[in-house]
């Protein structure tokens, strides 16, 4: 890789934090969103927010959008000593640190911190892949009334929701399947199903017909419910899944964080 190619990508990867602080000041989670990959490693661990997790480029802004949605709150962030190490073309790594003012209601608290970080090359530029952020000190006004700070002591629940339009001529293969995933469900630490149906819609509308709603509780939980869409055993009835219904969203959910 030569010089040049690897001058360039620390000026992408610098201005990347410049626009993570810009987006963060300007409240454009839409920017921010922007220079996340689709999957990133979070770890806000040493600020006492748990330990590293993975999220999607989504969930990840909509938790930084949580963080700095307290009301009459301004802030500035400076990024500066860009310590960068580009690997290949593909991939970097690096440290940055960050000095962010927070001004509410006549009060600031500033913080001193760093970011460990690594970094992808896709088609659209440079992003995150992992975010690490290791405070140094805080000054100022108490740093709780500048933040909404998620709960740290999560319910650890898991909710798989399906919603789905079955095809009643295929009633075998919908029987099939149903009497196929639920035991694995169950086996893998899910609630007894619940199936519903929608009655009416009161704004907007839907263009399935019916819900079916299992919960998991703890971490473990979560993995194997996880597992059961990648296991053999599955794989086996997706053809019944797709013969038994028109239109069908499988979706994990969890808690929203509390204040």
């Amino acid at each position: 890789m030569s010089d040049l190619i690897t001058l360039l990508a620390k000026q992408e990867i610098t201005e990347l934090h410049y626009k993570y602080a810009q987006a963060i000041d300007k409240q454009d989670w839409d920017l921010f969103q922007s220079i996340v990959d689709k999957k990133i490693v979070v770890d806000y661990s040493k600020w006492g927010m748990g330990g590293p997790i993975t999220m999607t480029n989504t969930e990840y802004a909509e938790l930084v959008q949580y963080l700095f949605s307290t009301e009459s709150l301004f802030t500035q962030h400076y990024m500066t000593n860009p310590i960068l190490h580009v690997i290949d073309e593909t991939n970097a790594k690096g440290e940055v640190y960050v000095f962010a003012r927070h001004y509410r209601n006549n009060k600031i608290m500033s913080l001193n911190a760093y970011y460990s970080c690594e970094y992808k090359n896709t088609n659209s530029g440079w992003v995150f892949t992992s975010i690490e952020m290791i405070p140094r000190w805080d000054e100022g006004e108490d740093v709780v009334n500048f933040f909404q700070i998620p709960d740290t002591d999560p319910t650890q629940k898991t909710y798989l929701f399906v919603t789905a339009t079955p095809i009643m001529k295929y009633h075998d293969a919908l029987e099939r399947y149903v009497k196929g995933v639920i035991p694995m469900l169950i086996k893998a630490g899910g609630s007894q199903p619940k199936i519903i149906k929608q009655d009416k819609s009161v704004a907007g509308h839907t263009d399935t017909f019916m819900s079916m709603i299992v919960e998991f509780n703890g971490v473990e939980a979560r993995k194997a419910a996880e597992a059961v869409f990648e296991s053999d055993e599955y794989k086996m009835i997706i053809p019944d899944r797709d013969r038994a219904f028109s239109k069908m969203n499988i979706a994990f959910y969890s808690d929203m964080p509390q204040v």
